[in-house]
């Protein structure tokens, strides 16, 4: 039990939940006056379901009350104190990180964390909130022939991709084509009056796709900003089905890419289109 912590920040994840959970932070000293960042997951379908950041961790001995949780839920909490202060995430041990598993989550949990050095490379991926800052990816190109401005990272499961499109319409990347359009996993979105519309696709023909029978894609955001359509989705590099390819770490990885200039339909043809080739991380 804390005596005399700070109640740190009261975090709401999500609607029409009923359970709280109580993190209870001691000892950490060692990180007083760095930044912290913290962000709730989902266990099961592994979509985000909030994230904090903060300039500085104010004391040695804290608490954050996450709000609006699921009961009998299961979630992973990621959490890190950067160390070197340059803004970003760097895996342990330049920065200092952890992973807490909660399974089913009990009405009025309490969870204490003592600080240890036991850290957890959590990857700390982008934020899929349909706006991208400069840094947020660690990898980022400009297509030349498409104008499309490309954006990614991944860890050993999954891949995160930005896309800013210069039009309105719809944009699309596909990964690992056989030739043309064959055989890649292909996602296409558009954002309408609506919000964000994003569909899983395989390549059926050099010139063809069609949508999957389920969307492996995790988690989704959009936005139309300046005549520029910006698009970030969460995939997995293995997503289990027999018409997609695995995207194995480490490995380059040919994309093709193709927008609208006004359409948000996908049947519409592509205004440009092009192909590149991306480089994953290890």
């Amino acid at each position: 039990m804390l005596t005399g912590a700070l109640i740190w920040a009261v975090v709401s994840v999500a609607t029409f939940a009923d359970a709280t959970l109580d993190l209870r932070f001691e000892g950490m000293n060692p990180h007083i006056g760095q930044p912290f960042a913290l962000r709730v997951i989902e266990a099961k379908s592994g979509v985000e379901l909030t994230r904090l950041s903060v300039s500085e961790i104010p004391m040695g001995d804290f608490e954050i009350e996450l709000a609006g949780l699921e009961l009998g839920a299961s979630y992973r909490i990621d959490f890190y104190a950067d160390v070197n202060g340059n803004g970003a995430y760097d895996a342990p041990p330049t920065d200092h990180a952890w992973r807490i598993e909660i399974s089913e989550l009990q009405e009025g949990s309490t969870l204490e964390f003592a600080h240890n050095t036991d850290f957890t490379d959590i990857g700390w991926p982008p934020r899929i909130d349909g706006a991208i800052e400069q840094g947020e990816y660690r990898h980022a190109m400009t297509d030349a022939e498409t104008g499309i401005e490309v954006f990614w990272q991944n860890d050993g499961t999954m891949i995160y991709v930005g896309l800013i499109s210069p039009g309105t319409g719809w944009a699309g990347i596909g990964f690992d084509p056989s030739r043309r359009m064959q055989g890649a996993n292909i996602v296409i979105a558009a954002v309408g009056a609506d919000g964000l519309a994003i569909a899983d696709h395989f390549g059926t023909g050099q010139t063809s796709h069609s949508e999957d029978a389920s969307s492996n894609i995790i988690q989704a955001a959009g936005a139309e900003i300046d005549g520029r359509t910006i698009v970030e989705f969460a995939y997995p590099l293995d997503t289990g089905n027999a018409d997609d390819k695995p995207l194995l770490p480490g490995s380059e990885v040919a994309i093709i890419l193709a927008y609208h200039a006004t359409s948000d339909s996908p049947a519409a043809r592509h205004t440009e289109r092009s192909t590149s080739v991306i480089r994953l991380d290890e």
